[in-house]
């Protein structure tokens, strides 16, 4: 199964909303499915909701939410990928204001190596909903996967600016300012990671790794001995026992 897209389902949650059209087709019985749907969807009963959606949309064929919704419940049964793209694909058609429809769809795309077909339904869902964290975050990445390093940066700044505990941007933020030789604000974003997991000894190890790399001696050693104080046993675990005779063990030819 593909847990980005999974992830990405779960973000976004069910249709909660729905336009003025609806009202309209609540005459003929598509919305009472859809509705039925959601309440399945919401337990966990995802067969069940699939073939609600389905009769909503064979009952409003027209509709996008009812797609999008089929989509997600494919996934989370039978993660039938050509199902969930017909799906997606018919959902962004017809619904072009829906921007779940387009963030879902870019998901979908980025993970099928579509990267700029993804950038275009990612820039238009955050273009609908700018509060999309999870889809500027995701964005991010393909533009620093896609050579445009600054426009990655940029992004990455709104995400920690929308979410500031989102680890991942800061990660990503501290990896690229090192590459491009700031360091000051590499070691800025490494420091509110420690800060936000305190009681975490491997983001203060990845402190300290990055002070040795750079150059920084006497903040590695402090970042060092902090990481020690909160896990004492970590080196010792990395430790693992001598053999009783290396001659025992010699290999032919020896060891060089």
């Amino acid at each position: 199964m593909a847990i980005g897209l999974m992830l990405a389902f779960n973000s976004a949650g069910l249709a909660q909303t729905v336009d003025q059209t609806v009202e309209k087709r609540e005459s003929d019985g598509a919305l009472a499915w859809f509705k039925r749907g959601v309440e399945f969807s919401r337990s966990g009963d995802y067969l069940s909701a699939r073939t609600r959606f389905q009769r909503a949309r064979s009952l409003a064929p027209h509709w996008a939410l009812p797609h999008l919704e089929i989509a997600v419940c494919h996934l989370m049964t039978d993660n039938d990928r050509k199902i969930i793209g017909q799906a997606l694909r018919e959902a962004v058609r017809l619904g072009k204001e829906i921007p779940r429809a387009h963030y879902l769809y870019g998901v979908y795309l980025q993970e099928a190596g579509q990267r700029q077909e993804a950038i275009q339904h990612l820039v238009k869902s955050l273009q609908l909903r700018p509060s999309l964290a999870d889809a500027r975050f995701r964005l991010a990445i393909l533009y620093v996967e896609e050579g445009r390093q600054e426009q990655g940066v940029h992004q990455l700044q709104l995400v920690v600016k929308q979410k500031p505990s989102h680890l991942g941007a800061h990660r990503n933020l501290a990896v690229l300012f090192e590459q491009s030789g700031q360091l000051e604000d590499a070691e800025q974003h490494l420091q509110l990671i420690s800060r936000l997991h305190p009681l975490n000894a491997y983001h203060l190890t990845n402190l300290a790794k990055f002070y040795k790399r750079v150059g920084w001696p006497d903040k590695a050693k402090l970042a060092f001995r902090r990481s020690e104080r909160i896990d004492p046993t970590k080196d010792q675990r990395r430790l693992r026992p001598l053999r009783k005779s290396a001659d025992k063990y010699r290999p032919e030819g020896g060891w060089n």
